[in-house]
């Protein structure tokens, strides 16, 4: 009997040692960069987000909400999306353009623009970053129509990683048609990556040189060589920062993001060669640690 004892404890010490040291996430069909990644913003809440910036006006409130100006941000539940317990918790911001046209004042959601800190000092581009979000057009809003945007004032986009000194924008919007858009409009490069209303995930090397791009747990970058940043920035409360929003007040859209994340330095993709719901009791038959 102790024997069997000591024999279990130690495989569930040897199990969990396992791990606490492998690449186990698997986002976007990738293994993590080596350590993880040095912050992965996922929308459990809005808490460490801020907007106090020039390319917002929510009023904090969530789309359909009575008594407020049409759009705004939520985070929801979307079913059979993400992680294996079948469902992804995403921030859902719907822009239906101008509200103030309708007699709604100023934050009339207009424009919704998040920003959350990059811990770094200096320009992260000047050596390198590396950078990952997952998102999509979100295919049956509340109240803004089901389409995306293009790049605008400067180069911002809905989902990015920002120097606030120019040039410093590194930004991408999904629109209409599955075409993803980045760099600074009237130079932008546009990739047909699919369809819109399904989650994508990026995965991008950028120096200030050279921009990687690699799409839905491929290897091969399906974008690589040097863009035009955008010049233009909030950056008023964090010098460099990542954001999420739909921030033109012209336009309408509407999205919903799983999550963005980064690492200072450039590290390209390797395929995820571990399946988190299975290694184990594939492995070790019945004895399940995880």
């Amino acid at each position: 009997m102790r024997g069997s004892l000591v024999f279990f404890s130690f495989m569930l010490f040897f199990c969990a040692f396992l791990m606490s040291t492998s690449q186990v996430s698997g986002l976007g069909g990738w293994n993590d960069p080596p350590g993880g990644w040095d912050r992965l913003y996922e929308f459990d809440d809005l808490k460490d987000w801020v907007h106090n910036n020039g390319s917002d006006q929510w009023d904090e409130s969530a789309p359909g909400e009575e008594g407020k100006a049409p759009g705004g941000a939520h985070i929801v539940k979307v079913p059979g999306e993400g992680d294996p317990s079948g469902d992804a918790t995403v921030i859902s911001i719907e822009d239906t353009g101008d509200p103030t046209g309708a007699g709604f004042a100023d934050p009339s959601n207009r424009k919704v623009y998040l920003e959350n800190e990059v811990d770094f000092n200096g320009n992260m581009f000047a050596d390198g970053v590396t950078f990952i979000a997952r998102w999509r057009i979100n295919p049956d809003p509340i109240e803004a129509p089901a389409d995306g945007y293009t790049m605008h004032d400067g180069g911002k986009g809905q989902v990015g990683i920002i120097h606030g000194a120019a040039p410093g924008n590194l930004s991408f919007s999904l629109d209409t048609g599955g075409v993803l858009y980045f760099g600074l409009e009237g130079a932008e490069q546009k990739l047909e990556i699919g369809d819109e209303f399904q989650f994508h995930t990026i995965w991008v090397t950028a120096t200030l040189d050279n921009v990687d791009v690699y799409l839905d747990g491929d290897v091969e970058p399906i974008f690589s060589d040097s863009i035009t940043f955008g010049n233009q920035s909030d950056g008023d409360i964090y010098p460099n920062y990542v954001t999420v929003g739909l921030g033109s007040t012209g336009r309408d859209g509407a999205i919903q993001v799983d999550y963005i994340g980064y690492k200072i330095g450039l590290y390209d993709p390797e395929p995820f060669a571990v399946n988190p719901a299975g290694k184990l009791p594939y492995l070790w038959g019945k004895l399940k640690c995880q």
